[in-house]
């Protein structure tokens, strides 16, 4: 066998060589356990004076991919088995936790005609009942192509309005580098790293401005996120004090884990 064969096949071997596509490949019956937390640390100026407050929140979901078809996943039923808020008592330091509308929910999503339905949400407003999604929004962050390991993409554009669906940011882009393919407990997952530097300016004129970095764990054979962490600072300026929105800036951070029930591989 030739010298450049035998590298040849060698390179065909090293999966760090190989491209990998990452999409969401769902499979009915999948129960996934998620439970994320965040924080925002603002430190600023109401007009002349100084403020600062401390919230931090979290989830614990249970999801049942409840039906695929033609391998997309068109319902879903999500048990919210914990969701809430808590703002720091600035005399005292401690936190007063709330109850987010949606705690203790049994939520069924099914996509009709293109649009998420949602059934068990009685009374709940609606922005929080969008917080529910068939889709996870993280797995906007995947390359249309595929990758290798080492390789990055880009993004901007139209590409931050499918991530920031609220219009929030509208500037700037969001980097993505897959670091490394690995298993994962007995999984063979992606290791990605994130790198937000984005802007927007909202329509009262305040502007925000948000830095983030942050690592994503995604399951090859599925497509799911099992693990996400994020921290960086946003700062906001240009607020109008009669408007009662502060300028500063905060720190935030952000940490996702997600385990695989039942018997699924």
């Amino acid at each position: 066998m030739s010298r450049a064969l035998i590298l040849v096949l060698a390179l065909l071997q090293d999966p760090s060589t190989a491209k990998i596509e990452l999409r969401v490949r769902p499979v009915e019956g999948d129960k996934l356990e998620s439970s994320d937390t965040w924080t925002h640390t603002f430190r600023g100026t109401l007009g002349e004076e100084p403020v600062s407050f401390s919230t931090r929140g979290g989830r614990r979901l249970v999801v049942d991919m409840a039906r695929v078809e033609n391998g997309n996943l068109t319902r879903k039923v999500v048990q919210v088995a914990d969701a809430y808020v808590e703002q720091q008592d600035v005399q005292t330091g401690k936190y007063i936790r709330k109850d987010d509308a949606i705690h203790g929910r049994k939520v069924t999503i099914t996509r009709r005609d293109g649009r998420d339905e949602r059934s068990g949400l009685d009374g709940v407003p609606e922005a929080e009942q969008k917080s529910l999604v068939l889709d996870d929004p993280l797995t906007r962050l995947f390359p249309d192509t595929p990758v290798r390991v080492g390789e990055s993409w880009e993004i901007a554009g139209e590409g931050l309005k499918k991530v920031f669906t609220g219009g929030d940011f509208t500037d700037g882009r969001i980097v993505v580098t897959l670091r490394d393919v690995k298993d994962v407990d007995g999984r063979r997952c992606a290791l990605l790293t994130t790198n937000y530097d984005v802007s927007g300016k909202s329509a009262d004129g305040v502007t925000r401005e948000l830095r983030l970095l942050g690592t994503l764990t995604v399951w090859i054979d599925r497509g799911y996120i099992l693990a996400m962490t994020q921290s960086g600072r946003m700062k906001t300026s240009g607020a109008d004090p009669k408007s009662a929105q502060p300028n500063g800036e905060a720190a935030v951070t952000g940490e996702l884990k997600a385990s695989v029930l039942d018997k699924t591989k």
